[in-house]
């Protein structure tokens, strides 16, 4: 439990200050395998910590979701014109959302709470 606490906060960090999609979404990945974690582990001592998983993993969610669509739209032989605009409203979407998920990494996931997660998880491990 330890060495995935350490894994995301490791990886938060890089991608915290990122807009590389795929960086962006490994870190999405991490957050829900520690999630997933949690739930199992400890389901009520760790209710805390999964709603902020929770709020990661929704604005990054949300993002891929708009880069996908992004492409798929780009990616269409013909569209009309009301539609060709929609490729780069998805893109800046995309783009809020990083901007949310950055701004919640700020708030929620300093160097006092990455200390106090792997406090919880060696607990846990005990």
């Amino acid at each position: 439990m330890e060495s995935l606490v350490e894994n995301f906060f490791r990886i938060g960090k890089k991608a915290s200050g990122s807009k590389d999609q795929a960086e962006l979404h490994a870190f999405r990945i991490a957050a829900k395998r520690l999630r997933y974690t949690i739930e199992i582990l400890d389901p009520k001592g760790g209710n805390g910590w999964l709603r902020r998983l929770k709020i990661v993993q929704e604005h990054l969610g949300q993002m891929n979701d708009a880069f996908v669509a992004e492409r798929y739209l780009r990616n269409l032989p013909s569209r009309s014109t009301q539609a060709r605009t929609l490729p780069s409203k998805l893109h800046a979407e995309a783009l809020n959302h990083i901007s949310k998920f950055q701004s919640t990494w700020q708030r929620r996931f300093g160097p006092r709470t990455e200390k106090a997660w792997i406090t919880w998880a060696r607990q846990l491990e005990q």
